[in-house]
C-alpha cells in the first residue's frame, strides 16, 4: 500500500518541480521587463518633472519682473536708462535668460536684449508672426502675479522656450486694462548645454531633442512632445531609454540555477518530514494566532490584533450608535533615546512607556502598540464619548515625569489626537483616518495636549477655500487673537522681549494651527490686513511693558508689498511707539528667490529703526553670506536642532558654530524650543544670549505677560529658584559632547 502513495508523492513531487522550475523562469524574465518597464516609466516621469520645473523657472523670472511697480512706471514714464538698467541687467549681468524682449499694447517691440546675435536679433527672432501669436497666447491671462505662460517655437535649427507676463503696477492690477499693458517676454534655446544639464539630474547622459519628421513616432513610443504656439509637434524630448531589468537579470541567473537544483535535493527530504510537521503545526498554531496579535516587547496587543477589533462587527455596531472614540499617540523625540542608549535602552524605555500610559487607562480600554512609538487605544459605549479627552488629556501628561533608563534621566513629549464617531455615517475605517489626523495635526503643530479631530483638518482645494473664504472675515468677528510669548537673556533669565503669535478661533473650523491658514492667508492677501492687525495690537499691548522688545513675524508676501514699510511706521507712529524697540523676523526663502529686492526693502525698515531678525537659521538654505549681505541684528537657531541638543554630537557642534557665527558677525543669537533645563543649562554654557522656549513660559495673552511682569519685579527674572552659575560673558569655546 506505501508503493501507491510513493508513486503519487513522487509524481507529484517531479511535477511540482517541472511546475516550479517553468514559473522561475517565466517569473524572472517577466520582473525584468517589468523593471525595464518601470525604470522607462520613471525616467519618463522624471523628465516631464524636469521640464516643468524648467518652464516655471523662466515663468518666475517673467513673473519677477514683470510683476514691478517701479519697472511698469519706468516703462510709463519712457525712461529707457532705466528700463535697460533694470531690465536689460537679467541678460547683461545675471544671463537669467538668451533673450529678453517688451512688446507694446500695439505689437512693436521698443526694447531687446540678447546675449548674442548668431541666430538673429530680437527683433528678426520675434517676428510680427510670433508677435501676434504671443498675443494670441496671452488672452484670458489675468492681472496677477505669478501669471506668465509658456510657450515653444522654431527659431533656424533651434527651438526656444518663452515666458510671457504683463508688465502691471502692483498696486493698482485690478485697476487696469489688460488691453493697456505690454508684454516681458523672456526666452532661452534648448542648447545642447542645456540638455546635458537637464538629463545629468536624471542619469541621463544623452537627452537631446529630435526636430525630424520621426519626433511625432517618438511621442507615440512616449517620449514628451514639444509643441509650438498652434499646437503642432515640432520636436520631442529623445533618449535611450534604461534596461536595468536586463543588466539585473544577467547577474541572478547563476544563483537561480543553483538554488533551483539545491530545491530539487531537499524537495523530497521535505515532503518525507511534512506527514511528522503536520501534527505539531497543528498543535501550534493557536499559539501562533495568538502571538500574530500581541507585541511581543509589551505584551499589548499590535497592529494587526489592533486592526481587527477595528474592524470587528461588535466595534462597527458602536460607530454607528455614536459610541466608539479612538486615541493614536505618537512618541517625540524617540529616535534620539536610540541614538544615546541603544535599541536595547529603547526597547526598554517603551515597556516603561506602556506601564505608565496602562494605569491611567479605563478598565475596558483596548490598548494597542501600533509602530516603534505609536501607539492606539479603543473605547467603546456611552461613557467613553464623555471619557476620551479626559483620557487623552492625561496620556499627554502621563509623560511629564521623566523616565530613568540605564542610569540617564529621558524627558519624552507625546502628540496625542482623538476621534469620536458621531452617527452612521462614521465607518472604524474613517475614525481610525480622523484620530490619525488628528494625532498628525498635534504633531506637526507641536501641540502640547490632546487634540480633538474637527473638519477644520482635512486638506485639500475645497477646505483651503473655505479656510480662505472665513479668513477675509476673521478680523471683523473678531476671531483674531495675539498671544506673546517670553523671549529671555540667558545670563540672568530676565525676560527681555516677547514674540507675538497670531492665533486663530474660527466659530466654523474650531481653533486653526497657523501652520495651516497663514499660507492661506498668503495665497489670498489677506496677509497684509492679518500683520497689520498684529502690529497694531502688538503697539497697543507693549505700552504697557516698558523696556521690552517686541518680535514680529513677516511674511515673504508682506515684504513684496510696497507700502509695507510705511504702513509700520505710521502704525507705530500713531501708536507713539518707536520702531527700534521691535524685531522683524524673515525667513531664508524671500532671500534666495530675490535678493536684490530684499536688500533694499531691509535697508529701507532698518533706516527706519526696524530690528531685523534672520528666523528658522539652519533649516534652509544658511549662507554666511546672507548673514553678511543683508543687515540683520538677530539670528534664530531652529528648534529642531535645540530638540537634539546633548543628545547628538553633530547637532551640539552645530549649534556651537551658530553661537560662535553670531559672535564674530555681532548678531545676537535666540535660540527657540527649549524644552527641559538642561537644555537651557548646555545653551547657557555654550554662551547663547537669548533663549525662548515652553520650559521657560509658554504663549500668553498680554494680560498674562503684564500679570508676570508684575509678579516677576524689576528683575523681571524667570526661574529664580534655578542656579545661574557657570555663565561666562567671555564666550570661551566649548565643547559639548553626549
Amino acid at each position: 500500500m506505501s508503493h501507491p502513495i510513493a508513486g503519487r508523492i513522487t509524481l507529484n513531487l517531479v511535477a511540482g518541480i517541472l511546475v516550479t522550475i517553468l514559473t522561475v523562469t517565466v517569473a524572472v524574465w517577466w520582473m525584468a521587463e517589468k523593471q525595464n518597464k518601470q525604470a522607462q516609466e520613471n525616467t519618463g516621469t522624471m523628465v516631464t518633472g524636469g521640464i516643468v520645473a524648467m518652464e516655471d523657472n523662466v515663468k518666475a523670472f517673467a513673473n519677477d519682473y514683470a510683476w514691478w511697480e517701479a519697472g511698469y512706471n519706468a516703462y510709463m514714464a519712457g525712461d529707457e536708462k532705466w528700463v535697460d538698467e533694470n531690465f536689460g541687467s537679467g541678460i547683461r549681468d545675471t544671463q537669467i535668460s538668451d533673450i529678453l524682449v517688451i512688446i507694446d499694447p500695439k505689437g512693436e517691440i521698443p526694447y531687446a536684449w540678447s546675449i548674442d546675435d548668431h541666430r538673429g536679433t530680437p527683433r528678426e527672432i520675434f517676428s510680427p508672426e510670433i508677435r501676434a501669436k504671443i498675443a494670441k497666447l496671452a488672452e484670458g491671462m489675468p492681472v496677477v502675479n505669478e501669471a506668465a505662460r509658456p510657450a515653444y517655437f522654431r527659431v533656424g535649427d533651434d527651438i526656444m522656450l518663452i515666458a510671457v507676463a504683463r508688465i502691471a503696477p502692483v498696486s493698482r492690477a485690478s485697476e487696469v486694462d489688460p488691453a493697456t499693458l505690454p508684454f516681458l517676454v523672456q526666452g532661452i534655446y534648448l542648447n545642447h548645454q542645456r540638455l546635458f544639464d537637464l538629463g545629468r539630474q536624471f542619469l541621463i547622459d544623452d537627452l537631446e531633442i529630435d526636430h525630424s519628421a520621426n519626433a511625432s513616432a517618438a511621442v507615440e513610443d512616449g517620449f514628451p512632445p514639444i509643441r509650438d504656439f498652434d499646437g503642432n509637434i515640432i520636436g520631442a524630448f529623445v533618449w535611450t531609454p534604461p534596461t536595468p531589468g536586463f543588466a539585473v537579470l544577467r547577474n541572478v541567473v547563476a544563483p537561480i540555477a543553483g538554488g533551483l537544483l539545491v530545491f530539487c535535493l531537499i524537495a523530497m527530504w521535505t515532503v518525507l518530514r511534512a506527514r511528522r510537521l503536520a501534527l505539531s503545526q497543528a498543535l501550534s498554531e493557536r499559539q501562533a494566532v495568538e502571538a500574530a496579535r500581541t507585541d511581543s516587547l509589551t505584551g499589548l496587543t499590535n497592529r494587526f490584533g489592533f486592526n481587527e477589533l477595528s474592524a470587528s462587527a461588535s466595534f462597527e455596531e458602536a460607530c454607528a450608535k455614536g459610541e466608539a472614540a479612538i486615541i493614536y499617540l505618537d512618541i517625540n523625540g524617540f529616535k534620539s533615546v536610540n541614538d544615546s542608549i541603544g535599541h536595547q535602552g529603547g526597547d526598554e524605555l517603551v515597556g516603561m512607556l506602556a506601564d505608565r500610559l496602562s494605569m491611567i487607562l479605563p478598565p475596558d480600554a483596548r490598548f494597542a502598540r501600533v509602530g516603534g512609538d505609536e501607539f492606539a487605544v479603543a473605547l467603546t459605549g456611552r461613557a467613553a464619548l464623555g471619557a476620551v479627552a479626559g483620557v487623552a488629556s492625561a496620556m499627554v501628561h502621563a509623560l511629564d515625569q521623566s523616565f530613568t533608563v540605564g542610569g540617564f534621566q529621558f524627558q519624552v513629549t507625546a502628540a496625542v489626537g482623538y476621534a469620536i464617531s458621531d452617527g452612521g455615517d462614521v465607518t472604524p475605517a474613517e475614525l481610525l483616518r480622523r484620530a490619525d489626523l488628528a494625532m498628525y495635526q498635534a504633531k506637526n503643530a507641536a501641540e502640547r495636549d490632546a487634540v480633538p479631530y474637527h473638519p477644520g483638518l482635512e486638506t485639500g482645494a475645497l477646505h483651503r477655500k473655505r479656510l480662505g473664504m472665513a479668513l477675509r472675515g476673521a478680523i471683523e468677528a473678531n476671531e483674531l487673537s495675539v498671544v506673546y510669548q517670553p523671549i529671555v537673556r540667558a545670563s540672568d533669565l530676565a525676560i527681555v522681549s516677547v514674540e507675538a503669535l497670531v492665533r486663530w478661533d474660527s466659530k466654523e473650523f474650531g481653533r486653526v494651527s497657523p501652520v495651516d491658514f497663514i499660507p492661506v492667508a498668503e495665497e489670498t492677501g489677506a496677509i497684509h490686513d492679518i500683520g497689520k492687525f498684529v502690529f497694531q495690537r502688538a503697539c497697543q499691548d507693549m505700552v504697557d511693558w516698558p523696556g521690552l522688545k517686541m518680535s514680529i513675524n513677516v511674511s515673504p508676501a508682506q515684504l513684496r508689498d510696497p507700502s509695507f514699510a510705511n504702513d509700520l511706521g505710521a502704525i507705530a507712529r500713531r501708536h507713539d511707539v518707536v520702531p527700534n524697540r521691535f524685531k522683524l523676523e524673515l525667513t531664508e526663502g524671500l532671500l534666495v528667490r530675490n535678493p536684490t529686492i530684499a536688500k533694499r526693502k531691509l535697508a529701507r525698515l532698518k533706516s527706519m529703526g526696524f530690528g531685523l531678525s534672520l528666523d528658522d537659521f539652519g533649516t534652509g538654505f544658511s549662507s554666511i553670506g546672507y548673514l553678511r549681505q543683508f543687515p540683520f541684528d538677530w539670528l534664530k537657531i531652529d528648534k529642531s536642532f535645540i530638540s537634539e541638543l546633548g543628545s547628538n554630537p553633530t547637532a551640539n557642534a552645530l549649534i556651537q558654530s551658530m553661537i560662535a557665527l553670531g559672535d564674530a558677525m555681532d548678531i545676537a543669537v535666540v535660540a527657540e524650543g527649549i524644552e527641559t533645563v538642561e537644555q537651557l543649562q548646555l545653551l547657557r554654557l555654550l554662551q547663547c544670549e537669548f533663549v525662548q522656549g515652553y520650559y521657560l513660559a509658554k504663549p500668553m495673552p498680554a494680560a498674562g505677560i503684564t500679570a508676570l511682569l508684575a509678579e516677576l519685579g524689576e528683575s523681571r527674572r524667570i526661574l529664580p529658584e534655578l542656579d545661574l552659575g557657570g555663565y561666562e560673558p567671555s564666550r570661551p569655546v566649548l565643547t559639548i559632547q553626549s
